[in-house]
């Protein structure tokens, strides 16, 4: 069309384009659209110019405001910390810092104890009330425990491994001396029962000092460690350490336990069909009876009387505080001052004057008693045990890494530790049941460690893989304790992938599930805790306060 247009123009003899008003028509256009672009373009600058002047003044605005207010905490941080050294000038090694923390530690335990979860079932609220109760009542066997044993080691220096011998004592006392005549026993009333069990620990405390008294720290903890080992064998082949049953059978049982019968009968118990007075057992199914236990139900909204470990609990608890008590207004004495001049140097005591031997035999005492207590209220949580409670694993073991946990020399730290191995112990026994079945709490945690010790099992080198990643972290940001965590998980899951074949796994583990146990895997990581405790913080949770006593009135020279 174009072409046919130009000839035209050239037979007519026109020399002017014939597009050109078409082209003058789209520079005009484009004219327009230059021009209103220009415009838009100068508007637009000139709207960013004020918004950008509005943000740069709300963005200095802002930064001023962040830096002071980074000024003003780093400020209120410095005045913060300046008042708690001010307060507490040495931190958790003074008494208001280990106060402090004491009471900060105790109250997340508490509301850990609290949140143990238990089945949601009928009759929820009375297994709650028996699980809380158990727990304390069993916190009161290991903290006094953990008291003899840091009565012996943190505080004279003697490494004992004994202390179950002591409660074991303590446990077959009360169980012979208690138990009906008819049944081996001798039938005495509890409370002589357990001082006669507290004097005889004792005694054997004070007997142990003379014959060890030579002996050096390893030695002594030997000796004491098979002492345990003796009396749990005693009690399974000695007849005269049986009671509560007609026949041989090993162990003790049937024995009496403190304010029982109060508790479900009243201060004065019923008559049965056979004229006689109703048992515990018997009053706990009577409806109206007005005991304390029935109240005490009804009072907590259980549907039942409350159950007797209200009453160990309550008793327990006491005897805690009242031994602590004791030991820390006996520590706080001279004698508790030579004590730890025993722990750090026998001869300079000695040479002071100090009978070392007779004081270390006072403190094994003292400690034996404390222990000799603790296993008579072991045996009544008990109401029957065998050999087996005094296994080292479930004792020894426990009771010191109480100890090493909660920091040496200082009782606080003994009821932290002990708490601590006792929630454990307890979350355990949860995930074991819940191993079992889906509708009981804690089920996804347990199958979620099933998960994770099977990953463990079947793939070694995977897991090596993971802490030699670990290990070079660690070396790369100049951490030692994590490179050092790292380096022994290559090594031992190295090991583990060139010893452990598939017939290792498929010997073991018995069908195609392979599941934790969950027992082992609480003393293992029990274990780990000693080991980082340990490793990262010798001193415990609580480390020893040092003290000196006030001194006396007039005694400054001027």
């Amino acid at each position: 069309m174009i072409a046919i247009a130009e000839g035209v123009y050239i037979l007519q003899g026109r020399e002017d384009d014939p597009l050109r008003p078409a082209i003058e028509a789209m520079d005009s256009f484009s004219s327009m659209l230059m021009s209103m672009r220009n415009s838009a373009s100068v508007a637009m600058t000139d709207s960013l110019k004020a918004v950008n002047g509005a943000l740069g003044g709300f963005q200095s605005k802002l930064a001023a405001s962040i830096e002071s207010a980074q000024t003003s905490s780093k400020e209120s941080q410095s005045d913060l910390f300046e008042r708690y050294r001010e307060w507490a000038p040495y931190g958790r090694e003074s008494p208001r810092g280990s106060w402090a923390l004491f009471a900060l530690l105790l109250t997340i335990l508490l509301l850990f104890l609290w949140w143990l979860p238990v089945a949601d079932q009928e009759g929820a609220r009375f297994i709650k009330v028996l699980q809380v109760s158990n727990v304390l009542v069993t916190l009161s066997i290991f903290a006094l425990l953990a008291f003899s044993l840091n009565l012996h080691t943190g505080i004279t220096g003697m490494v004992n491994f004994g202390v179950i011998f002591f409660a074991g004592v303590g446990a077959i006392t009360v169980g012979i001396l208690t138990a009906p005549k008819d049944l081996h026993g001798y039938d005495w009333p509890v409370l002589w029962a357990t001082v006669m069990a507290v004097l005889l620990a004792a005694g054997f405390g004070w007997l142990l000092a003379y014959p060890t008294a030579r002996l050096r720290m390893d030695y002594f903890a030997i000796v004491t460690i098979s002492l345990g080992e003796i009396v749990r064998v005693l009690l399974m082949g000695e007849p005269l350490l049986r009671a509560g049953s007609w026949g041989s059978s090993i162990g003790i049982s049937r024995y009496a336990l403190p304010l029982q019968s109060w508790w479900f009968c009243g201060s004065e118990p019923p008559l049965n069909d056979s004229g006689g007075a109703m048992s515990a057992d018997e009053c706990s199914d009577v409806v109206g009876i007005g005991s304390m236990g029935e109240r005490m139900g009804e009072l907590l909204n259980l549907g039942e009387p409350a159950p007797y470990l209200m009453v160990l609990a309550l008793i327990g608890i006491v005897s805690l505080l009242l031994v602590w008590w004791m030991l820390e207004t006996v520590l706080k004495s001279p004698w508790g001052r030579i004590l730890k001049a025993i722990r750090e140097d026998e001869e300079v005591a000695q040479h002071h004057g100090h009978d070392v031997l007779t004081h270390k035999a006072a403190s094994l005492a003292l400690g034996a008693a404390i222990a000799g207590l603790a296993g008579a209220l072991w045996a009544w949580k008990l109401t029957g045990f065998q050999p087996g409670f005094m296994s080292p694993a479930k004792t020894t073991f426990l009771v010191w890494a109480a100890f090493v946990v909660g920091g040496a020399a200082n009782n606080r730290g003994m009821v932290i530790g002990a708490f601590i191995i006792v929630l454990m112990e307890f979350v355990f026994n949860v995930l074991v049941a819940s191993q079992g079945s889906s509708d009981l709490p804690l089920n996804d945690t347990a199958a979620k460690i099933d998960a994770l010790f099977e990953w463990l099992v079947t793939q070694p080198w995977d897991v090596a893989v993971l802490f030699a990643a670990v290990a070079l972290l660690g070396i790369a940001s100049g951490w030692r304790g994590l490179a050092e965590v790292g380096i022994s998980g290559v090594a031992a899951m190295s090991f583990a992938g060139v010893m452990m074949g598939e017939r290792s796994i498929s010997e073991t583990f018995i069908g195609d599930a392979i599941l934790a146990d969950m027992a082992y895997v609480k003393v293992f990581l029990i274990g780990c805790l000693i080991l980082f405790s340990l490793k990262y913080n010798p001193k415990g949770l609580l480390p020893e306060v040092p003290s000196r006593p006030p001194r006396p009135a007039g005694g400054d020279f001027e």
